[in-house]
């Protein structure tokens, strides 16, 4: 199998996974477990968890998470190239279709009568717009980093550190109860397969000018 083929699978599989779960998410007020498992993480009740999660969530959430873009996309610029650092505001665009994604759903956020709502917030709640936001915005970046950063006292731990972002971001939101867990699990899926696909345009893209350099 080839890897332009393994990566059209990986998109596939993604997507279909992400549509069984928004068509299930129309159709319910929350998933199996999603109650049981916001008030285990709600039980951690104490002031450095909830000043945590607030920071977590805020920097990656509203017009921070532009600030975000735009330093990861300079970042990009200055260390690997032009190409990758256009693809990070592209792919900070594209997290706008989250939108459509809440309307086309219309599934409420938790509510103050079933969790703890710490950090109130409007709209609808599936998908988690953080969490589509930083597993295709971080996870973008990782993968430059992971082709680009050979040094590898520098890259695991850089890529540790992405990761954990990721993580973090998506327990915020349900920690602060205003998303259930497969609101960000929604999140994550459909930024999963934005990111597969834009990975995807990179590898394609590099192939062939590397193509194109050994026919001159």
């Amino acid at each position: 199998m080839s890897e332009n083929t393994k990566f059209k699978l990986t998109i596939g599989i993604l997507a279909t996974l992400a549509l069984v779960i928004f068509i299930y998410a129309r159709f319910t007020r929350m998933f199996p477990g999603d109650l049981s498992l916001t008030l285990r993480l709600q039980s951690f009740d104490n002031h450095l968890m909830l000043s945590t999660m607030e920071c977590i969530s805020f920097i990656f959430g509203g017009w921070s998470s532009v600030l975000v873009v735009v330093a990861i996309g300079i970042v990009v610029w200055r260390r690997i190239g032009g190409l990758e650092a256009i693809m990070i505001p592209v792919g900070g665009l594209m997290t706008l279709v989250n939108t459509a994604f809440k309307l086309a759903i219309n599934r409420p956020r938790p509510s103050a009568d079933l969790v703890r709502v710490l950090s109130p917030e409007q709209g609808n709640g599936f998908p988690s717009g953080h969490a589509f936001f930083v597993i295709l915005i971080l996870g973008l970046t990782a993968y430059f980093i992971f082709t680009n950063l050979k040094n590898r006292v520098l890259r695991i731990p850089v890529l540790a550190g992405l990761i954990a972002l990721i993580l973090l971001t998506g327990i915020s939101r349900v920690y602060l109860g205003v998303h259930w867990p497969s609101d960000v699990i929604g999140g994550y899926l459909m930024g999963g397969v934005f990111l597969a696909a834009l990975v995807w345009f990179h590898r394609a893209w590099k192939a062939h000018h590397s193509w194109q350099n050994k026919q001159l």
